[in-house]
């Protein structure tokens, strides 16, 4: 009934879940650091690249653009972001200035860009960037290559260095750090940005995954005491159900008894007006036992425990109790067969506890529902199960009789037993049947006899 998370590779990833980078604070922190490596790296770079130019305030200014975009348009403007990161990286190399650290800005940009808003549109604006920028340097070298070339010192090509100046391009020294505007060079630049990219977007797969679940599970546990609460507020109402309903309808009974006799036999009168006193008093008693298991159990139990395994939860019975349902229908002139299997007795408490239940309204659906009844037999039997039946020769008044709570709980019960309850008119059509079945395992060694039955007149 109650469920549990599901195992993480079942739980499917929301694009709608949000990334690190939606929030400010490691925006902040990258931006500071590329600021930083960018600026510093830029300065160190020009020293030895000797065909490179200084970066001055233009400069500087081009490599604050990656930074600002990335701490004021991300998350709400990353196309935007990415935009402009490349536009200014690219300007950057065009103008002359050293290579290398301008690219750690755009390449912050596009793992941040990965990194927040929805994930499906973060992936098409990062893997686009990527495509722009890797273009943007391609172009960017070709048009500044022979400007380069004539400002290098030629020397002869590299042996065996597929990555270095021999490898397609003009042979320009390792010396004049020129080696990678040739083209291989420029393929494993593209290559190294796919593999961040692979990595940021594997990140964030890892991330919704862990936000998908970290949700499914609370929603879970609130759902569980949801249901928790519907339980208990259920097994309140039922409890308190079967107790006011059997014993109020005693009372009317009995009152309409003592109100037809007060004048006319004082006598009959007085014992009318003591089985309310009496009925009333046994009703308090249970009322205070069934609130008091409340209060007692108030704090939720664990989810995942047992109710058998926990504080009861119901009043335990026994099947002596009967005797004094009997009595009391009795008392309210039925005439009332006992019917108890002498290896009943033993039965488990919560098994008693529904056989209980079950007798007492069915006890009080006669009352209540067929007005004509003058016998009712109560069997309890011991087979497989234990079998309870209540049969009377009543009449429903009024017509058909609608199922109301007190049906409704009693087959709950039951059912929550893992037995099945029947109720309605006798195959004969002489009154009214209810039956229920629980499972309630024999121990070893028990023999099934009936007791003697129990008779009553009416009172």
């Amino acid at each position: 009934m109650l469920g549990t998370p599901r195992p993480t590779s079942d739980v499917p990833t929301d694009p709608h879940a949000p990334g690190p980078f939606d929030r400010a604070r490691p925006r902040v922190f990258v931006a500071v650091a590329t600021v930083l490596a960018t600026n510093l790296g830029s300065i160190g770079a020009a020293h030895g690249q000797t065909w490179a130019a200084e970066p001055g305030l233009v400069g500087f200014l081009l490599l604050l653009v990656s930074p600002a975009a990335l701490l004021f348009l991300l998350p709400l403007r990353p196309a935007l972001a990415t935009v402009l990161s490349v536009a200014a990286t690219v300007t950057f190399l065009l103008l002359g200035f050293p290579w290398g650290p301008v690219f750690l800005g755009p390449l912050a940009v596009l793992a941040a860009v990965m990194l927040s808003g929805e994930m499906r549109r973060a992936r098409l604006i990062a893997w686009s960037g990527a495509a722009l920028l890797a273009g943007g340097i391609g172009a960017a070298a070709s048009l500044i290559a022979p400007r380069v070339e004539q400002l290098v010192v030629e020397r002869p090509q590299w042996p065996h260095d597929d990555w270095g100046p021999g490898s397609g391009g003009p042979r320009w020294s390792g010396g004049d750090s020129a080696w990678f505007l040739t083209p291989s060079a420029l393929i494993a630049a593209a290559a190294w940005l796919a593999v961040v990219l692979l990595m940021a977007s594997a990140a964030r797969d890892r991330i919704t995954r862990r936000v998908a679940t970290r949700a499914a599970a609370q929603a879970t546990a609130a759902e569980r005491e949801r249901t928790a609460v519907a339980s208990e507020r259920l097994r309140i109402a039922r409890e308190l159900h079967d107790v006011l309903a059997h014993s109020l309808s005693a009372i009317n009974v009995q009152a309409g008894v003592g109100l037809h006799l007060l004048e006319k036999n004082p006598g009959q009168a007085r014992e009318a007006l003591t089985n309310i006193r009496d009925t009333s008093k046994d009703a308090l008693a249970e009322v205070r036992t069934v609130l008091g298991i409340v209060r007692e159990g108030a704090s939720p139990p664990a989810l995942d425990a047992l109710p058998d395994a926990a504080a009861p939860l119901a009043p335990t019975w026994d099947l002596t109790g009967l005797r004094d349902l009997a009595d009391q229908a009795r008392a309210d002139g039925l005439d009332v067969t006992v019917e108890l299997a002498a290896d009943v007795d033993d039965l488990p408490d919560h098994v008693a506890g529904v056989v209980h239940r079950v007798v007492q309204e069915s006890l009080t659906n006669v009352r209540r529902h067929a007005p004509s009844a003058r016998r009712v037999t109560l069997r309890v039997t011991r087979g497989e199960g234990v079998e309870v039946v209540v049969t009377d020769d009543g009449v429903p008044a009024g017509g058909p009789v609608e199922p109301g709570y007190g049906l409704l709980g009693m087959r709950e019960r039951v059912e929550g037993s893992g037995g099945t309850l029947t109720a309605g008119p006798r195959p004969d059509g002489t009154g009214w049947e209810v039956r229920a079945t629980l499972p309630a395992p024999r121990q070893a060694g028990t023999r099934s006899e009936t007791a003697p039955t129990e008779t009553g007149e009416p009172a």
